[in-house]
């Protein structure tokens, strides 16, 4: 179920990008991670979108948990390299 994967989104980001957020502060971290938090939701709200039939049926009836979740991989994949870019630049801000 949707809402059952999108609760885990917080814990997934953290986990992927746990090497970009190493050596920073707790305040950029906290940055970093909300920031790459919303940016892999938004990417797997559109992947979500983009696949759903014309007819627009509600994900949680025309998905299975597993396709989500394979979004959600994607997402964080597609997401890593701006994420390291946010990095940067909160990194500096907070430096």
């Amino acid at each position: 179920m949707k809402a059952d994967i999108e609760k885990k989104i917080g814990t997934r980001v953290a986990a992927a990008f746990d090497d970009i957020v190493t050596q920073t502060t707790d305040r950029a971290r906290s940055e970093i991670l909300r920031l790459a938090e919303e940016l892999v939701k938004a990417v797997w709200h559109g992947k979500i979108y983009a696949a759903l039939p014309p007819d627009k049926t509600k994900a949680s009836e025309y998905f299975l948990d597993e396709e989500l979740e394979q979004f959600l991989n994607e997402a964080i994949e597609e997401s890593y390299r701006k994420v390291e870019s946010i990095a940067g630049a909160v990194k500096a801000a907070f430096s």
